[in-house]
């Protein structure tokens, strides 16, 4: 496995383009590896047949470890190659047997599972947590019977299909269990009447030229979080808790959460509060394609400063989306629906959408939520406000 470099010690092998007794040319590619920044294509660094492949699929490697194993290289002596053994006088003497000792289960250390050396390493080749084993053995260790016992209880039932989460679905699980276990999340949603936001968006529409993108609703809702930024600008920043400091920022670089085939992908608009609703429509549309067909660049990913996540038309009455570590806020709008209200006693129909918000409460505290998102249902019930800025 090679050195990736940016301090990368091991990589998800997402993909083999190889196999076992293949014969490929040198720089031919051989896997897919994915590490926490990017996905790159490991290639043969000589030409050779394949004789072992380092892991399975979605396997982690540590760089250094055997990735691709080679016979038959050129230039070099291989096994199937041998140099010819020198004739002997005589046999061999044979060496003595080494006497075997059974080691002693290891001492359980800070909460560490009693098991004989063996057992321990049965367990690790099984990816089995030790841990998880209910022990059997005399003084409390883990024996062989009881791993057995529970890679049993591991086996697939009738009609039960087994799916190994890796790639992109992999990262995915990791960082959303890091941001629900590190940051004390809460959710704050308000109801918006978008009537007006509605009509003005049609208006817009209709009045466009042709090089302009038809407008949906979120450059409108991107428009106004960003209005309320300014005031809050708690809300666009990194919270490096392990550091203990919190990087804010004036630029506002808007991740768009992007639902694709690989699993949801966060593209990042840049100094999304220089863009006008035109633009920023353009924007998102360009972003949402390269995330789909994975033509996005490194840059293109990360960098984010808060976040932005749609379902569209399948929004839901109310979200509690998950905050992307380190980031500290992330808003989600739901669908529009026509609601029935009392107006002047009068009945009439509306449009209304639930906007919800979910902060890190180590940085944002429950009024400020609320606060930002009363001015935002401000300027969203009356758009042109955000046109007078």
């Amino acid at each position: 496995m090679p050195d990736i470099g940016e301090g990368v010690v091991e990589a998800e092998i997402t993909a083999w383009h190889v196999a076992v007794g293949d014969v490929i040319e040198e720089d031919t590619p051989v896997a897919d590896a994915m590490t926490d920044k990017a996905t790159i294509e490991l290639t043969a660094p000589v030409t050779g047949t394949v004789k072992a492949l380092g892991c399975d699929e979605g396997d982690m490697l540590a760089v250094g470890a055997d990735l691709v194993v080679f016979t038959n290289v050129e230039g070099d002596i291989t096994e199937e190659d041998p140099k010819p053994e020198p004739k002997q006088d005589k046999p061999a003497a044979r060496p003595a047997a080494k006497p075997i000792i059974k080691k002693p289960p290891e001492k359980a250390q800070s909460g560490k599972a009693l098991a004989s050396p063996a057992v321990r390493k049965r367990a690790m080749d099984a990816g089995i947590d030790l841990a998880q084993v209910t022990p059997s053995g005399k003084s409390g260790e883990v024996t062989f019977d009881d791993l057995a016992r529970f890679e049993k209880a591991l086996e697939p039932e009738v009609g039960e299909e087994r799916i190994k989460i890796i790639g992109m679905r992999r990262v995915i699980a990791e960082r959303m269990a890091a941001s629900k276990r590190n940051i004390p999340h809460f959710s704050y949603v308000e109801e918006i009447d978008v009537t007006e936001l509605e009509s003005l968006r049609k208006r817009l529409n209709e009045k466009k030229s042709e090089e302009k993108p038809k407008l949906t609703v979120l450059p409108f809702i991107i428009r106004a979080m960003i209005s309320g930024i300014r005031k809050w600008p708690q809300m666009n920043a990194l919270f490096r808790d392990e550091q203990g400091f919190l990087s804010q920022f004036e630029p506002v670089h808007l991740g768009i959460a992007t639902q694709t085939d690989q699993g949801l992908m966060v593209p990042v608009i840049r100094n999304a509060q220089s863009l006008n609703v035109w633009e920023t429509s353009t924007e998102i549309s360009r972003l949402a394609a390269g995330a789909r067909d994975a033509s996005l660049t490194k840059e293109e990913l990360t960098g984010a400063t808060t976040t932005l996540t749609s379902l569209g038309p399948l929004g839901g009455i109310v979200t509690t989306p998950v905050i992307n570590r380190p980031q500290v806020s992330i808003f989600g709008p739901n669908k529009i629906r026509p609601k029935l209200v009392l107006d002047g006693g009068q009945v009439t129909e509306r449009l209304v959408m639930n906007f919800s918000i979910s902060c890190d409460h180590r940085i944002i505290d429950g009024y400020d939520a609320a606060a930002m998102m009363q001015y935002i249902k401000g300027l969203l019930e009356d758009p042109i406000l955000m046109f007078l800025e």
